[in-house]
């Protein structure tokens, strides 16, 4: 069993390795110094205060005069000086630089102060620009556009006015004068086979058109090798002078309604043989309206439906009847009333738009034609 047994001093010096007599007297002299300065403090404290009580007798008993005894505050800055303004200007800076941290910081979001962030979407351009007020113009028609499919609704005459319904859009004429001029500029033939000639004329008093820029655009139109005559079966070129085989003519609104009938409200185009309407010669009548306004089957590219225009009532005049199906790849034939809709009352199927008789790289077209009957077509207009 273990017992205490008594070490000498000297071991334990040894085993240490300090001399502990030395520790000792260093401390006993360190407090003999505290306790000396001390008491120092203490006698000058209370001198002061004397002196301090024997002015105050002096004065006498009934003056009032304001204490000069030291209070705690008086003595703590006395005695640490400037110390004793530091330590509360710190302790402050500490408690503002915590509440700081705790609140997050100085308001930064990444984003400026007093800005609005601005998120995806938000009017952000391609080229990673902040959003700007100022209007954005629409796009303009290229003829190029991917072309939407038309959704016509489930109850068959509300499928024909909201599908052929006049897009919003700019002025046109609604009524002209009945008689029409015809706009100088002549073509080569164009094509192969039976030829067909025509003249583009103007009705008067339609405005807002350039009637030499309409004349350009049909000639251009049936001179490409998308269109009819690109194909080798007819041969079209236009004339300004003689009996052309027909005419492609620019109509106000209330001479439209004249030649290609108006049962059901919707503004369309048609082709009129000579005494048919009261039509002095065979037309391609082009409605002013749509000319302007165009379709809701090619809403946002104007452009690509006056070319459906221009080809669509043109077949007829070379002798082309109305198409009611999709092509294989789903594109609408050229000879489909576009103009009412997109859809085939013949399968149900929703076809997308195609403005030309032969268009690049498409199987199947012009697409199979057979005479209107109520079984294949929206409705029937006269001539259209």
């Amino acid at each position: 069993m273990w017992q205490p047994e008594d070490v000498a001093d000297d071991d334990r010096r040894r085993a240490s390795g300090v001399n502990v007599d030395d520790l000792v007297d260093a401390n006993r002299d360190a407090l003999s110094r505290s306790r000396a300065e001390l008491g120092q403090v203490r006698v000058r404290d209370l001198q002061q205060g004397r002196r301090e009580d024997v002015d105050h007798a002096r004065r006498g008993a009934g003056q009032i005069t304001p204490s000069r005894h030291p209070n705690t505050l008086q003595r703590f800055t006395r005695r640490f000086g400037w110390r004793a303004y530091a330590l509360p200007l710190l302790l402050a800076i500490t408690v503002l630089a915590l509440i700081d941290v705790t609140s997050g910081g100085s308001g930064h979001s990444g984003h400026p102060t007093g800005a609005p962030a601005v998120s995806p979407g938000n009017g952000v351009g391609h080229s990673g620009g902040v959003a700007s007020d100022a209007p954005v113009s629409p796009p303009v028609a290229s003829g190029n556009t991917s072309l939407q499919s038309d959704q016509a609704g489930s109850n068959a005459l509300n499928q024909v006015l909201a599908s052929g319904a006049l897009p919003q859009g700019g002025d046109y004429t609604k009524k002209g004068t009945g008689a029409f001029h015809v706009i100088p500029g002549t073509s080569k033939p164009v094509g192969a086979g039976q030829l067909y000639t025509y003249a583009v004329d103007v009705e008067d008093g339609i405005s807002g058109i350039d009637a030499t820029q309409f004349a350009d655009e049909v000639q251009s139109v049936l001179s490409a090798k998308q269109s009819w005559a690109g194909h080798g079966d007819v041969t079209l070129q236009r004339v300004d002078t003689g009996e052309a085989s027909f005419r492609v003519s620019l109509t106000s609104v209330e001479t439209d309604h004249k030649y290609c009938g108006y049962s059901i409200p919707v503004e369309t185009s048609c082709y009129v043989t000579q005494g048919d309407n009261g039509a002095d010669t065979n037309r391609v009548v082009l409605s002013v309206a749509r000319w302007v306004r165009g379709s809701m089957a090619y809403i946002g590219d104007l452009d690509t439906y006056r070319i459906y225009m221009i080809n669509h009532e043109t077949g007829h005049a070379i002798s082309h009847e109305h198409a009611h199906q999709c092509l294989p790849g789903g594109e609408a034939p050229v000879m489909m009333q576009q103009t009412i809709g997109l859809k085939s009352a013949v399968t149900g199927q929703m076809c997308t738009a195609n403005p030309w008789p032969y268009p690049d790289g498409v199987a199947g077209a012009p697409g199979a034609e057979q005479p209107d009957t109520d079984a294949n077509s929206e409705y029937i207009l006269t001539g259209d």
